[in-house]
This record gives C-alpha cells, structure tokens and sequence, in this order.
C-alpha cells in the first residue's frame, strides 16, 4: 500500500470544499455572503492556507433576479442561475478547479460521505 500525505491532504481539502458549498447553498441569492460564509469555515477546518477562490458566475440587475426567483418560486420553472459554482484552491498536490452543481446534491454525496 503506497500512502502519500500529500494525496491524503489533497483529499480532505476536496472533500471539506465541497461540503461547505453545500452546508452554506441557502445564502447563494447573496454571493458575497455566501462567499464569505464558506471561506470562513474553510480557514478554521482547515490548517493550510489554500488561498480560495469562489465565482458564483455572472449576476443581473435586481429586477431580473427578483422575477427568475419569482419564477422558480410560483411556476416551478428551472433555471440555472446561481446553481453553479465554480471553486479554485491550491492543495499541497495540486491547484484545482471544480465546478459544482448546488442543485445536484446527490451526485456528491457518495464523494463525500465514503
């Protein structure tokens, strides 16, 4: 059995990550907040600096968000606005870049939880 450390590590960063985007997915309708939320969390879970970088993609004015999240609320329409999140962080093996899915929550889960 071959253990690298740096592989370890690399895994436990990937994996806290991706938890806190979703542990913090209610505050999305704010990106700065929800920004914040989850690099706070990361600095205190973990002992590295990994010099995190979160884009929530492009925002419109607030008249547009208010009616897609009027949309989604009363008619059930589908959107993809705010749903993905596109994470950059540097572990002690690589720089990665993840795109993850907040409304898919299921794909994840087998990531995080085995």
């Amino acid at each position: 059995m071959n253990l690298d450390v740096n592989k370890v590590y690399h895994q436990y960063i990937v994996r806290m990550v991706i938890f806190s985007l979703f542990l913090f997915k209610r505050q999305i309708r704010q990106p700065n907040i929800f920004a914040m939320s989850v690099a706070s969390f990361i600095r205190r879970r973990l002992p590295w600096k990994i010099n995190l970088i979160i884009d929530t993609g492009l925002r419109v004015d607030k008249e547009e968000e208010r009616d897609i999240f009027l949309e989604q609320l009363l008619n059930n329409v589908e959107t993809d606005y705010l749903s993905e999140v596109t994470v950059t962080f540097t572990t002690p093996l690589k720089e990665v870049t993840m795109k993850v899915d907040l409304r898919n929550e299921s794909k994840y889960e087998k990531f995080l939880y085995d």
